[in-house]
């Protein structure tokens, strides 16, 4: 015989109606006291009282009134505090990319820290314990930890690094190392994965049940999958690595992967450049003429177009958002893309397929990896207080 369930305490969904409802002002942005109320399922007073103890926690401020029927009183909005803050670092191959990111997405203190190549965990460990040590007392206090978005496969249970080839850091614990020399909390999260989180949550992939997110970083070609409106993580932690597609096999152990067979470089090279922006490296593909340049695109197209057809046929997303130089590409190439993959497809899709997203990536990474450090707090209200205290050292 089952044993029945054990009624909740008044503590417990309290604490799981304050978790829901600073959720959805994080998520998004200014909301009126009557829309919390209508998406929760919650009276006035029960919202009014839970908004009165979030404001209290500096999770959320109030931030005016508005209308909300042809009668009666106006509204009171609140919007997510800006005081939770939390620092992310992003390694590439020669420098850091770190930031502060507060609960209301807003970026300060951005800064990249040249590092050369080839550089090892503790030298990103040292630079970021200086990043720290200089960012304002009255800042400090507010952080509750670090976020790292990472060029590797992150095993998301436990937070370790399996393999970040671009760096040559392989099977380690980073979360681990930061923390023990810092002396604060800290997440880890791969830089693709963060970004597939920001464009789900806030970018061009926020309205999609099922999607699929391709980028081109300086580690090479990443991505990921939303699967009923869920990021998929997997087994392990290491799903969507969609850069890992296998396109053409020499042998068994001889495989080209999509990744290996993207060269961003290429095209930068043949249009004359040592490096480029994506921003600029989109304007000076729209505009060149060389023949060269023209079959490399050409050639790349086909190879992305390989690697989508087998996206669409095992995920059957609603769109596939493209960032970085992959995002140049498909404007570069959109109605041919949409023709091949259209042919002998069981269902032909549309221009919205296809969501070319050339902006720069570093903002979505950082803000995704930010992510991490929000799901911690939105479960556990009550820890910015305790965190506000450790941060402040």
């Amino acid at each position: 015989m089952k044993k029945s369930a054990q009624p909740q305490s008044k503590d417990s969904i309290r604490q799981q109606n304050l978790s829901a409802l600073i959720e959805l002002v994080h998520l998004r942005g200014p909301i009126s006291r009557a829309e919390l109320g209508a998406a929760l399922g919650l009276s006035k007073t029960t919202i009014a009282e839970l908004v009165d103890e979030l404001e209290n926690l500096d999770l959320l401020e109030r931030v005016g009134s508005v209308q909300s029927g042809s009668a009666g009183r106006p509204s009171q909005v609140v919007a997510p505090s800006g005081q939770p803050q939390v620092v992310v670092v992003n390694p590439e191959i020669d420098g850091i990319n770190v930031a502060i990111i507060n609960f209301a997405h807003e970026l300060s203190h951005q800064e990249y820290l040249p590092t050369g190549v080839a550089y090892s965990i503790e030298t990103t460990i040292a630079l970021v314990k200086d990043y720290w040590q200089r960012i304002p007392s009255a800042t400090r206090k507010n952080l509750i930890g670090i976020s790292l978005a990472l060029p590797g496969a992150i095993d998301q249970a436990t937070g370790r690094l399996v393999a970040a080839p671009s760096l040559g850091w392989n099977d380690l614990d980073a979360a681990a190392r930061f923390e023990a020399a810092i002396g604060v909390r800290v997440w880890a999260t791969n830089n693709a994965r963060a970004a597939t989180v920001s464009e789900h949550l806030f970018g061009a992939a926020k309205d999609a049940t099922n999607a699929a997110c391709l980028f081109s970083g300086v580690g090479g070609i990443g991505g990921g999958l939303i699967i009923n409106g869920q990021v998929l993580e997997g087994s392990h932690g290491l799903a969507g690595e969609l850069g890992k597609i296998a396109l053409a096999t020499e042998s068994m152990t001889q495989v080209k992967t999509f990744g290996d067979l993207m060269k961003r470089e290429a095209l930068v090279k043949a249009l004359g450049k040592s490096s480029l922006q994506d921003a600029e490296l989109d304007e000076m593909l729209a505009a060149t003429q060389s023949a060269e340049v023209h079959r490399i695109i050409d050639e790349q197209v086909s190879y992305l177009v390989a690697a989508t057809r087998t996206i669409r046929d095992l995920h059957d997303p609603e769109l596939i958002v493209y960032g970085g130089y992959l995002g140049s590409l498909v404007k570069n190439r959109r109605s041919e893309i949409l023709t091949s993959l259209n042919q002998g497809a069981l269902r032909p899709r549309g221009d919205d397929f296809l969501v070319p997203r050339v902006t720069e990536l570093k903002p979505m990474v950082l803000i995704g990896a930010a992510e991490k450090a929000w799901n911690e707090l939105i479960h556990n209200p009550y820890s910015f207080g305790k965190n506000k205290q450790r941060g402040a050292r």
